[in-house]
């Protein structure tokens, strides 16, 4: 049994969650509840790996070793019942900076890129910051739960400018499992239209009901070989200042377009102990990942059940899967910055406004519920005596 129970102190580590300079979400006194990485211990395998490489003390220019793609491709076959190839496989720092060099390989500069928000605010980032035009699809959101707007998307996806859309299986932040069905609808419209599409799986491991995510590549040949699909040990295992991601497709031309693009961008190389880390965590790490999910869940229900109890204005659904709660504060009737001043001066949270995901997220914030459970305890008493008081 691993111990998700225990407090462990992060500030002297340079932890952005706990120690950034931001009065929005590390002002003094308050609980940082809000950059998805997590407050509990990495798999001790992971350690361990990390540990026996480090006392090598020379530490140059790795080569991306067969071990690494053949521990992915395990894990996917493991977890998913998917079969890959290696051939498919390429890697890049992380999942941002990979989207940042599809929509380089696969767009030109002024054409559209299309997002479903409210979504990971660094998707609309990277497309501005390419150059590129973001088109926004808006989630249908019915008492908390969201589904895709089918004829927004057709009528979007067929502008002949619209090249690329970026996807986000499961979905940050409102936490939907997309089901095969979904997906292979929304795969031949693109397929339709001739929109490639990026699928971020950063949280495919994350899922509370197992078997539920289908990975992008899965789907129909015709729809697989129009997309690529991002995966990482980061989110899973609490690796994320490794620097290390895949990408994969079995479409080669378009393998090619981003290892092209990648290497002209300066983004070819990944960490040395990312990699270490990786092999360890997809090996070694699977019973440590499966208590976590329980752990998780467990908290992702008592956020759900204590506000429900004792602050109905405030609602969150358990989502399906991520460590990330999308909290509605809409019916306090608050103006933002009067919601700002709530959470952040009176009940001193430091959680996510959820306007930094799209227009469609005011009202809303993100809670990151990946930490033990005695501080969501707190966090909750604080929201209480704030809204109450």
């Amino acid at each position: 049994m691993y111990d998700f129970d225990k407090r462990i102190d992060r500030t002297g580590t340079n932890s952005v969650k706990w120690e950034t300079s931001n009065p929005d979400v590390n002002g003094e006194g308050m609980l940082p509840l809000w950059v998805a990485d997590m407050d509990f211990a990495c798999p001790p395998a992971v350690t361990e790996a990390l540990i026996k490489r480090a006392t090598h003390p020379i530490y140059g220019y790795p080569m991306k070793q067969k071990v690494y793609y053949e521990a992915l491709q395990e894990w996917i076959q493991k977890r998913y019942g998917a079969s890959v190839e290696q051939s498919w496989m390429t890697s890049v720092a992380g999942v941002v900076p990979g989207i940042h060099v599809a929509i380089d390989a696969f767009t030109a500069p002024e054409d559209k890129v299309l997002i479903q928000t409210p979504v990971y605010h660094p998707f609309a980032i990277a497309i501005e910051n390419r150059g590129r035009q973001v088109v926004r699809s808006s989630l249908l959101e019915r008492e908390g739960q969201y589904e895709m707007d089918w004829d927004d998307l057709a009528q979007k996806l067929c502008d002949e400018r619209v090249k690329l859309m970026i996807l986000c299986s499961p979905h940050n932040p409102v936490g939907r499992v997309w089901t095969r069905q979904e997906l292979e609808r929304l795969g031949s419209l693109c397929v339709e239209n001739g929109v490639i599409v990026i699928s971020d799986e950063i949280h495919a491991d994350l899922v509370y009901e197992k078997g539920s995510h289908t990975p992008f590549y899965t789907l129909s040949p015709q729809i697989a070989e129009q997309s690529v699909t991002f995966h990482a040990a980061s989110k899973t295992f609490n690796l994320a200042g490794l620097f290390t991601s895949y990408m994969l497709t079995p479409n080669t031309k378009l393998l090619k377009s981003f290892n092209q693009m990648a290497g002209k961008m300066g983004n070819e190389h990944i960490n040395l102990f990312g990699m270490e880390a990786a092999v360890a965590a997809y090996r070694h790490g699977e019973e440590w990942l499966d208590e976590l999910l329980v752990y998780l869940h467990g908290n992702a229900v008592y956020l759900h059940e204590f506000l429900k109890a004792r602050i109905p204005q405030v609602t969150m659904n358990i989502p399906q899967a991520t460590y990330l709660g999308w909290m509605d504060f809409r019916k306090l009737g608050l103006e933002p910055a009067e919601l700002n001043r709530l959470l952040r001066q009176k009940a001193k949270l430091g959680l996510n406004d959820g306007a930094g995901f799209g227009t469609e997220g005011e009202g809303f914030q993100r809670i990151n519920f990946a930490c033990p459970r005695s501080l969501l305890v707190e966090a909750m008493e604080r929201l209480e005596k704030a809204i109450h008081s």
